[in-house]
């Protein structure tokens, strides 16, 4: 599986998390996180760019040291330093120190006191009224953190534009390549540009949808394959992102990419002007009568 941006971006990230609630140097940290905003932020393939023997530490923030590690995870897909770490800690602890509000000590004391290793305890011991209890916690800190919580979670189900293009590239070349394929189009809130993208909806043009599908659910990204019929599928890729496939026919194909490309409430409206003109308007096209 191809390792992308956002994933070694994550893994620095990670291991800063875990180095801060160690109590590590805060150099190592600071350099650990500017890294990761680094790679975030950077326009080509870290992977594309060890590929070709380029030198890494011109990247701004990023020494020899951390050159060697992007290294070692985009050919080896493991983080070494970062597993060694993780084995000190419970696995969930480090993830404590990215709700805002929860710096490494009120996290080591969370850890010490009621025994929280993750999110999830953590959730249930504020909604439990137990945070709210502990010295320099309180119960506005309590109601901060659920809310925290809450945002995080609605956060962490959408990528970057950025970072959904580095999955959206290989996958449309895949698709491209597929014999039979006409158009490749990704649709969705991608197309539409948004600074977030909660999945992909790819749009395909083709004969034989079944075989497109097939061959779209073996690319090597591909972590899990949701379902696969003869004109659609749906996969998760790293990380858990969901893609989604459809496969339709040319005549079908300008209907199709305006449905799939608007949000719901722009189809809605849609359809709205179109049952007042006495049409239907769908996804295969516009026709006569409602």
């Amino acid at each position: 599986m191809a390792v992308h941006n956002r994933d070694i971006a994550e893994a620095f990230r990670r291991m800063a998390d875990v180095l801060d609630v160690e109590g590590e140097n805060p150099f190592r940290v600071r350099a650990y996180r500017q890294a990761a905003a680094t790679l975030e932020s950077l326009p080509r393939d870290v992977g594309d760019m060890v590929a070709a023997g380029e030198d890494l530490t011109r990247l701004p923030g990023v020494g020899e040291d951390l050159a060697n590690k992007i290294r070692e995870i985009v050919t080896t897909g493991h983080f070494r330093a970062l597993e060694e770490e993780l084995s000190h800690l419970p696995p969930g602890l480090a993830d404590l120190v990215r709700i805002p509000g929860l710096g490494p000590k009120r996290v080591r004391a969370l850890y010490q006191l009621l025994g929280i290793e993750s999110i999830e305890d953590l959730k249930k011991a504020a909604e439990a009224g137990e945070v709210a209890n502990l010295p320099g916690f309180g119960a506005r800190t309590e109601a901060r953190i659920l809310e925290e919580i809450a945002r995080l979670g609605a956060t962490e189900r959408r990528l970057r534009l950025i970072d959904a293009e580095h999955i959206a590239n290989p996958l449309t070349s895949w698709l491209e390549a597929c014999p039979g394929v006409g158009r490749v189009l990704v649709a969705g809130s991608f197309r539409r540009r948004k600074e977030t993208v909660g999945d992909l909806d790819i749009l395909v043009t083709a004969a034989d949808g079944a075989d497109v599908t097939r061959r779209f659910s073996k690319h090597p990204d591909v972590t899990e394959v949701l379902s696969a019929g003869p004109t659609r599928a749906t996969v998760r890729v790293g990380g858990g992102f969901q893609v989604d496939l459809r496969v339709v026919d040319e005549n079908a194909y300008g209907s199709a990419a305006l449905y799939f490309t608007g949000s719901k409430a722009h189809n809605i409206e849609l359809r709205k002007l179109a049952i007042r003109h006495g049409w239907k308007l769908n996804e295969y096209g516009l026709f006569a009568g409602e």
